[in-house]
């Protein structure tokens, strides 16, 4: 049996499909045809299969583009990035995209994003792309549920980089010349979806490649001095060091007391703007000055909780200087579990403390252990580390620092600590001297 038949059988529930069906979109050599699966969130005029195609059924045309030498794609679920490298030249690329809704039921990715599948499987963040699993013009996608046909890939490039899970274009509006537009945000049943010129470019720098590459972690992409890695056009909630980084109308930089970092946000005293694509805004009480109105992002389909901001958690709140109407929205906050930000005990999930905190800076949320700890969907695993800042054994976040330990939060450092007893333990992450 080979990789791709296996994927048949092992997929069956997840993941979306890379079954070519129309002349346009050939099956690659060595790619073994497979069912169609969801493809996740679909508005609704496009979940209509009505026959009028538009210009789904026409394969788009690849840009003019050089192709890269040593290609290698990074992908943040989180973070809701694709960064495109060529390690020959010096060549990076940040796209946006839209991944993986987050899984409710279970059982291997209840808590994650459905776009975790493969790296929860496999144990694993390393996949790859070849020849052989690219349908450079996929249209053809079929219901699982009910058998009918619609052309939702618009003749767009299909990227496999792990059996079912691919790369590939918006779907929604998947009728139009350009075949869509992408909500950015967790949408899919497990793909990442991206724009439709962002697709076709990546395809391009990619095409004749013999193996590129893939690597896929949840957390946010990070550099070494902690800057997030994400698009240049930065929107509301978007990480910042300054007004200047907050590149849209009325954007200003407002400090996360909990993150340590700032976000972009607008001033407003009753109305926010929104921008296609992104969660819908709402006006808000400033937190930390009731007198004034900032823009916040609204809870949707595509932003269910909150995850894709640093320390941002869902509160239902009234809106700014109209108090009878209210909105679920993100607001600065503690996630709660252990390594993220707390000033209280109240701030950390149950069975969790807050150690560290004081009046102008927060601590950590750990829990006294002697050996092991638990782990939660959703964030990152844990370890039972003898650290010299809390007394006795501390549950602490684990952290990769060949990835720039995304894992740490602000004011923590990615370090060897051994279990308690002397016991051989790992990388986590420790309060910064």
């Amino acid at each position: 049996m080979n990789r791709y038949t296996f994927f048949i059988a092992l997929f069956a529930l997840a993941g979306c499909a890379a079954e070519p069906e129309s002349e346009e979109s050939p099956v690659p050599e060595g790619l073994v045809e497979i069912d169609d699966l969801p493809v996740g969130d679909q508005l609704p005029d496009d979940a209509k299969a009505d026959g009028n195609w538009g210009s789904a059924l026409t394969c788009k045309p690849l840009p003019d583009l050089p192709p890269l030498q040593k290609p290698k794609i990074f992908v943040s679920i989180d973070g809701l990035t694709l960064r495109l490298v060529d390690e020959a030249t010096g060549f990076e690329k940040v796209f946006p995209i839209g991944a993986g809704q987050v899984d409710r039921v279970g059982p291997v990715t209840q808590g994650e994003s459905y776009s975790m599948y493969p790296v929860l499987r496999y144990g694993r963040n390393d996949f790859e792309i070849t020849p052989s699993t690219i349908q450079p013009c996929k249209t053809w996608w079929t219901d699982p549920a009910n058998g009918r046909r619609s052309p939702v890939f618009a003749g767009l490039p299909f990227l496999s980089w792990s059996g079912n899970y691919g790369i590939h274009g918006p779907i929604d509006n998947f009728t139009a010349p350009n075949g869509g537009n992408l909500r950015r945000g967790f949408v899919s049943h497990g793909c990442l979806r991206m724009e439709s010129a962002d697709i076709l470019e990546v395809y391009a720098r990619i095409k004749g490649v013999a193996r590129v590459p893939v690597r896929v972690q949840r957390e946010v992409e990070r550099r070494a001095d902690g800057t997030r890695i994400d698009i240049e056009q930065k929107w509301v909630g978007s990480e910042c060091a300054a007004d200047d980084d907050c590149n849209f109308d009325g954007g200003v930089c407002k400090l996360n007391k909990y993150s340590g970092r700032g976000f972009c946000t607008a001033k407003c005293t009753r109305s926010c703007a929104d921008l296609p694509g992104q969660p819908t805004t709402f006006c808000v009480a400033d937190p930390d000055d009731a007198s004034q109105g900032i823009c916040v992002n609204k809870l949707a389909g595509q932003n269910p909780d909150c995850r894709a901001y640093d320390h941002f958690v869902p509160r239902r709140v009234s809106r700014f200087n109209q108090p009878a109407t209210k909105a679920d929205v993100c607001l600065p906050g503690s996630r709660g579990w252990v390594g993220t930000h707390c000033f209280a005990n109240r701030d950390c999930s149950a069975g969790n403390t807050c150690e560290g905190a004081t009046d102008d800076a927060p601590g950590l949320c750990t829990q006294a252990c002697t050996r092991f700890c638990t782990d939660q969907p959703g964030f990152p695993t844990t370890m039972c580390a003898d650290e010299p800042a809390f007394a006795g054994g501390a549950c602490l976040s684990r952290c990769t620092p060949m990835s720039n330990a995304p894992e740490c939060v602000t004011g923590t450092e990615c370090a060897e600590r051994p279990r308690p007893n002397g016991v051989a333990g790992g990388f986590v992450c420790v309060p910064t001297p």
